[in-house]
């Protein structure tokens, strides 16, 4: 399994899964769960894309991306010059999305491996990242957005969409909104916009001092 996509992770991107069916495991399983019309962030991926307000020429990733499909939306955004960096907690992850997007002919999409804790993006190397439906999977949160911060650009955006939290039996599921915006702040982002354009998930726009 991902190591960032605990049950409850999965749970929370994918809905409940019936008894006796089995929690996806491999980056296949886990995209054909991810990429259906039943998944609402699969649902509105480019709108997702679109609240970053990217550019043409600009360098953006996304980190915990399961199987990619925001990247994806965000690659075409930033055409031409840009490019997005997907940031995957695994290599067989990692492998998949590159796979996937060189299929369907996505060609400024790279992928890197990163530490659970977010170590690994290039210091001041990026004008937007996305967290999408991975936030609240995390273990070390703070550590997370302290890596996101140093590797943003000044003046870069960080955008997080999650659901508020909930119990699912012995697992808490997402994260509230209030408890990520206390997290941002401490490691130097301030909020500057929030969407509910996916629904029955927040979307938080933050942004580094220039």
């Amino acid at each position: 399994m991902h190591p960032c996509l605990s049950v409850a992770a999965l749970v929370s991107l994918f809905g409940a899964m019936p008894i006796g069916q089995e929690t996806p495991r491999t980056p296949a399983e886990i995209a054909a769960k991810a990429e259906s019309p039943s998944t609402a962030a699969y649902r509105y991926r480019t709108a997702i894309a679109g609240l970053l307000l990217l550019k043409p020429g600009m360098v953006v990733a996304e980190l915990g991306p399961g199987s990619g499909y925001v990247a994806r939306a965000m690659a075409s955004q930033v055409l031409p010059g840009g490019r997005v960096i997907v940031a995957a907690l695994d290599r067989p992850m990692a492998a998949y999305i590159a796979d996937k997007a060189k299929a369907e002919a996505v060609q400024n999409l790279s992928t890197i491996v990163v530490q659970p804790d977010g170590r690994g993006l290039e210091p001041a190397s990026l004008d937007a990242v996305a967290i999408v439906n991975a936030f609240g999977g995390f273990a070390q949160k703070g550590d997370v957005l302290a890596s996101v911060a140093a590797a943003l650009k000044p003046g870069g955006a960080l955008l997080i969409v999650d659901l508020p939290a909930e119990e699912v039996g012995p697992k808490v599921v997402g994260i509230d909104a209030d408890d990520v915006i206390k997290l941002a702040a401490a490691a130097g982002l301030e909020r500057e916009a929030e969407s509910t354009v996916v629904p029955g998930q927040y979307a938080i726009r933050f942004r580094k001092s220039a």
